[in-house]
């Protein structure tokens, strides 16, 4: 096991202001074209979850529990012990947890001070049903991400 999942750090969860929560999400294009009504309601399922330098912020195995958008700090993403990406403010991962609880494909690790909202896909399925666009879009990342990572692996 590599060294920095034996030193998982506990997850700090603090309930966010719905107004900054929802300005934060309307700028991630998942939740483009949803409605102001619809990105408050996100909002509200929202928490605010902060990670300290080297802690790992979802494990490469885990069931995908929810979604996460960096607000401030960078992150690993390592599968195994290679790095294969870094996110930086603005970024999300997870996305794919929001739908189904597939295991997570790769790591997260904070690089120094990481804040991220967090929205679990409990809390999150009920929209899904009445806003299944918001589904659709999900899908259609990850098939952007998967065509990048390909073009990235056949240079």
């Amino acid at each position: 096991m590599p060294k920095y999942l034996s030193e998982m750090s506990v997850r700090k969860l603090i309930k966010l202001d719905p107004d900054d929560t929802a300005r934060a999400l309307a700028r991630v294009p998942l939740f483009a074209g949803s409605s102001e009504q619809d990105v408050r309601e996100i909002a509200g399922l929202a928490h605010l979850l902060t990670f300290e330098d080297g802690a790992v912020i979802v494990p490469e195995g885990e069931e995908g529990l929810g979604f996460y958008l960096l607000l401030s700090g960078e992150a690993r993403v390592l599968q195994g012990e290679r790095e294969i990406n870094r996110l930086g403010t603005g970024e999300f991962f997870g996305e794919i947890a929001l739908l189904e609880g597939t295991p997570r494909t790769a790591s997260v690790v904070a690089v120094g001070a990481v804040v991220c909202l967090g929205i679990l896909r409990g809390d999150f399925r009920p929209l899904l049903v009445r806003q299944p666009r918001i589904a659709l879009r999900i899908v259609e990342e990850e098939g952007r991400r998967y065509d990048a990572a390909g073009a990235e692996t056949a240079s």
